[in-house]
């Protein structure tokens, strides 16, 4: 097997191998390091510089052997590549922006009245569209645990669901308490004045003991007074009893 370009051209096409190749594994290494909102940018990310791995390594290989068509080849896989990197790119930088910059402000009052401290609202059928009202008034930043990420997406910006699920790429589990607490603080610190809504306590009360939740409940109150926050947890109540309830409105304010 004899090289068919000049050497230079070899020592080009190996030093750019190895620099994506390095890129490549700097990324797998990374499969499944990072929390579920950024796993799927190291994903993505590993697998379109896989193409360009591959695209690389058949420059090589064509360095010592004609193949019929690698031109044809060659292209598609470091279209692939390009366009796909710079996918995942703009979808990071929309992940940055969504839940690391502060929205907008906006006037945090319902009837023109100031809504902050922390509240309970027991709701029904109708609870979920009462909460989308409740945003709407206050028109201010907003992080909502929910299992209905999608019925807040025509809200914009200033609110940001979190899903509540077991399918931890895509949300929170809802027996990780931990990670909502840490990602409920995170957002008060870097919005003050913002509001946070547990908008199903049901389906948490499914995975987690009422004490437990309590305290968690107890302490993202306390974070929300800190930070001058309002902190609003909906319940059905059906699905807690006296006793709850009253601990529930010894804590929270009803609304």
């Amino acid at each position: 097997m004899e090289l068919i370009v000049h050497y230079y051209s070899l020592l080009y096409d190996v030093i750019l191998f190895l620099a994506i190749l390095y890129i490549w594994l700097f990324f797998l290494r990374r499969w499944n390091r990072y929390v579920a909102e950024l796993r799927p940018f190291i994903r993505n990310a590993t697998i379109f510089l896989g193409f360009g791995v591959v695209g690389r390594l058949l420059d090589i290989v064509t360095d010592f052997i004609t193949f019929p068509h690698v031109d044809v080849v060659l292209a598609f896989l470091y279209g692939i590549s390009i366009i796909g990197v710079i996918y995942t790119m703009v979808h990071y930088v929309l992940i940055f922006e969504r839940y690391y910059l502060p929205p907008n402000a906006g006037s945090g009052s319902v009837d023109g009245k100031k809504l902050t401290g922390s509240y309970v609202l027991f709701i029904d059928k109708e609870g979920e569209g009462r909460i989308i009202g409740l945003l709407k008034e206050l028109n201010t930043p907003a992080l909502i645990f929910t299992r209905s990420p999608n019925s807040y997406s025509s809200l914009g910006e200033n609110v940001v669901p979190v899903w509540i699920t077991q399918a931890t790429d895509k949300g929170i589990p809802p027996t990780k308490l931990h990670v909502f607490q840490e990602r409920a603080i995170r957002f008060m610190r870097e919005n003050p004045g913002s509001i946070i809504v547990l908008d199903d306590m049901d389906y948490l009360l499914m995975y987690n003991d009422f004490p437990t939740l309590f305290r968690f409940l107890v302490a993202l109150k306390d974070y929300a007074a800190i930070n001058s926050c309002t902190f609003v947890v909906a319940v059905s109540k059906k699905s807690v009893g006296d006793k709850e309830r009253a601990l529930l409105l010894n804590e929270f304010k009803p609304i």
